[in-house]
């Protein structure tokens, strides 16, 4: 099977924020990495390019919606269309993911499984299995669930492998026991898989962390270091301490795992009814936008009150498209870009001071939101044999 090529290998001494050039289907990178969703570009919203090197595209399907493809019920050629649409945007020499995924109900077959991972690998460097979701539960065999997956991934990666020229990710996950972490890692790598998607499931790293070490302890374990990347989807930001409009950036932090690309969460958050019909009360146009100064990301009720804040040095976003008043939809977008530009421009800090030799923990210490969090990621490294 194809592998991504990985070189130019640098690792902090004290965080486990590394720095690795991957090659994958003739397409390189700098890592870390922060990955835009494509369905949220705009063509009046310019980037920094230096940032805008890594896309995602994820596309929920059902086996229902997939036995409905099959038989000619549905059109897929619709489907193709619009992910096509979204790449008008975008320059060839970018990274490109496309994430599938399933809320189980009873698992596709046959061309129905062909159907799902034709549409992944279309628009993918490398080719992500089907992300799957409620499968493993509480309360429940968690053997017989991680059999039922781990044969549903065997028929996937034979239908990518039918006509394959590009590598496989292998996807872990979070609900799966981190006690099944390991024998997943093994699963891939007798499959000739040897990198991995992460998928927090919309939960942040704080309940997490035995996955992530099981993840990090087994891909060492098997020295395929220099011949895999990990790639972090739907991670979720935290929510904000009851009374206050500032949350914690738990989605930035993941990097301090190791992880060489982290994507958005494109899974809605689960919360209970009570929450979820105060959440629904609050204002409906309000903008949270992301400070790299302190790691905060920081809910205004109206776009008059950014104009202090508003890093207009390192952005070409015009602060009137957060302006709700008219348009929501652009509003929102705009805030997901902007999140994404202030995320990319902290990694080519990291990136710079990776290069130098100097300190990442001392420049995180400097981001007053995640102080309680440092000694965490310092236990995690120094745990860390490489």
């Amino acid at each position: 099977m194809v592998k991504v090529k990985v070189s130019k290998q640098i690792f902090d001494d004290e965080v486990y924020i590394r720095s690795e050039k991957l090659k994958i289907n003739n397409k390189s990178i700098q890592t870390p990495m922060k990955s835009f969703t494509l369905n949220d570009l705009r063509r009046d919203v310019k980037l920094n390019e230096e940032i805008k090197k890594v896309n995602e595209v994820f596309k929920k399907f059902s086996k229902e919606s997939l036995q409905e493809y099959v038989s000619g019920k549905r059109d897929i050629t619709k489907v193709h269309k619009s992910i096509n649409t979204h790449f008008k945007k975008i320059s060839s020499d970018e990274l490109n993911f496309c994430f599938t995924y399933l809320d189980y109900t009873k698992f596709p077959e046959g061309k129905e499984i062909d159907m799902l991972t034709n549409v992944s690998y279309h628009y993918s460097d490398a080719t992500p299995l089907p992300l799957i979701h409620n499968l493993f539960k509480p309360n429940q065999d968690a053997e017989k669930s991680y059999d039922k997956f781990t044969d549903f991934m065997i028929e996937c990666i034979d239908s990518i492998n039918r006509l394959n020229n590009k590598p496989i990710i292998g996807v872990i996950p979070s609900s799966m026991p981190p006690s099944y972490v390991e024998s997943l890692i093994m699963f891939y790598h007798d499959h000739d898989i040897t990198s991995f998607a992460f998928d927090f499931e919309n939960k942040t790293h704080v309940g997490l962390m035995d996955h992530l070490r099981e993840m990090m302890i087994s891909i060492i374990k098997l020295d395929i270091l220099n011949e895999s990347f990990t790639y972090s989807c739907n991670t979720q930001r935290g929510k904000a301490s009851r009374g206050s409009d500032i949350t914690k950036a738990n989605d930035i932090l993941v990097y301090n795992f190791g992880f060489d690309i982290v994507g958005n969460s494109h899974m809605a958050m689960r919360m209970p009814p009570d929450a979820a019909k105060k959440l629904k009360n609050r204002n409906p146009t309000s903008i949270r936008l992301f400070n790299n100064e302190d790691y905060g990301h920081y809910r205004y009720d109206n776009v008059s009150l950014i104009e202090n804040f508003y890093p207009h040095e390192k952005t070409s976003i015009p602060i009137e498209f957060f302006n709700p008043e008219g348009n929501v939809s652009r509003s929102r977008t705009c805030q997901k870009l902007f999140n994404n530009e202030m995320f990319g421009l902290e990694l080519l800090k990291y990136n710079q001071l990776l290069k130098d030799n100097e300190s990442a923990l001392d420049y995180l210490k400097t981001k007053n939101q995640i102080i309680g969090d440092l000694n965490n990621f310092t236990k995690f490294k120094s745990d860390i044999k490489l």
